[in-house]
């Protein structure tokens, strides 16, 4: 027979633990059905919504030309996760912007004042470079050149540069030739250029060739050759072969010279040639004419005024100058040596008009008063020239006959 134990309980012993697994399973179903509703909506927000992340910088570094243009490099981690990616700038002035991940892939960006916001595309690694316009200012010989990265970072100097103060030296990591290393935060770096020797003749070939050049563009000079050659001394330049720099800046200033005073040469001749001195004065020769003209015309009118004038009180005078060249043999038997000329005039006119005319018509021709006409008149007719003669109660003057002379 078996001997196996048997345990025999009440009813009122299983209850209770009855009630104390209802409540358990109870509890743990209504747990379950709040947390599964929370999971849903977070899953469907993190589907609908993509996030921004700032990532971490592994690297910054910046590299300053001789220019005061600042080149920067950033080394970023990502989470692949994470569709979208924001980066602080550095500097407002932004130019050749390259974005791409660990395979070298271009990525996609938007790109506001102050920061970057990059489309990832799972991306585990990041690498963003840029040249900035705005990190560097100068005042007289002295460079400043000014950030305040939230990282470690970086700075390597220009070459010939010499540095004279950092703001906060106590954020000096390392310096290594050019290169400053610096802790996270605000810090200014200033500094100047030093150059000497073939560095220093080379640099002022260069602006020397820069300002004739710039002489010839102003005055619309073609200097395409010279400018190439400028190019070039800027080149060797920053190679550091300052006497192939020194030669291209001297050729570069000798061609532009020549330009310049071949330009003047042919503006001379060009002066001194008649054909182009007319075509160059056209409208001021144009110009003077019509003056001219203007003014001879006027000449032309108050002489003409001025003749009639002149005519009407001179008549008697002209018309003995006349009448003496047109003196016929029988006036040479009337007129006298001690006759006026005045009268000689008169006796002339009457000689003319067929030996008499009225009193009225004599006063016209010799402008003369009435009086005055008269005592010639009777002057003439004391000598025995003319006799007078009442005609339609006018005086008629008439030249007396040869025989009656006698």
């Amino acid at each position: 027979m078996d001997n196996r134990k048997v345990v025999l309980c009440t009813q009122e012993e299983i209850v209770p633990n009855l009630e104390a697994m209802i409540f358990v399973r109870i509890s743990n179903i209504f747990f379950r059905m709040v947390r599964a509703p929370i999971l849903a909506i977070g899953l469907v927000l993190a589907i609908v919504l993509p996030t921004q992340t700032y990532g971490f910088t592994r690297t910054l570094d910046f590299i300053i030309y001789s220019d005061g243009t600042t080149h920067v490099s950033q080394q970023l981690g990502a989470d692949s996760s994470e569709p979208v990616l924001k980066v602080p700038l550095y500097g407002k002035t932004i130019d050749n912007l390259v974005i791409q991940d660990e395979d070298g892939k271009l990525l996609s960006s938007e790109m506001d004042n102050k920061a970057l916001t990059i489309q990832t595309f799972g991306a585990s690694s990041v690498s963003i470079v840029y040249d900035s316009y705005d990190l560097v200012s100068k005042k007289g010989k002295i460079w400043t050149f000014a950030v305040d990265p939230q990282v470690d970072y970086t700075v390597t100097m220009p070459d010939d540069s010499t540095v004279v103060d950092i703001t906060n030296p106590d954020n000096i990591d390392s310096i290594d030739n050019k290169q400053i290393s610096l802790l996270k935060g605000k810090n200014q770096i200033e500094y100047f250029f030093t150059t000497s020797g073939p560095a220093l003749s080379a640099q002022n070939a260069i602006n020397e060739a820069k300002s004739i050049i710039s002489q010839a563009v102003n005055q619309k000079i073609d200097v395409k050759l010279a400018q190439e050659k400028l190019d070039l001394a800027a080149i060797a330049y920053d190679d550091k072969k300052y006497n192939d720099a020194l030669t291209l800046a001297s050729e570069a200033k000798s061609i532009a010279q020549k330009a310049i005073n071949n330009f003047s040469e042919n503006n001379v001749n060009s002066q001194n040639n008649p054909v182009n001195w007319f075509k160059d004065n056209i409208a001021g020769i144009a110009t003077s004419i019509v003056a001219i003209g203007g003014a001879v015309s006027a000449l032309t009118l108050l002489l003409k005024k001025t003749k009639n004038a002149v005519k009407k009180t001179m008549a008697p005078l002209l018309n003995k100058n006349e009448n003496v060249n047109t003196e016929s043999p029988e006036s040479d038997d009337i007129i006298t040596q001690e006759m006026r000329e005045d009268d000689k005039q008169l006796v002339l006119f009457l000689e003319k008009n067929g030996g008499q005319a009225f009193e009225r018509d004599l006063r016209k021709k010799f402008l003369l008063p009435r009086t005055t006409m008269w005592r010639a008149v009777k002057r003439l007719e004391r000598q025995g020239v003319i006799e007078i003669e009442k005609k339609d109660f006018q005086n008629l003057v008439r030249l007396r006959k040869k025989g009656d002379l006698a």
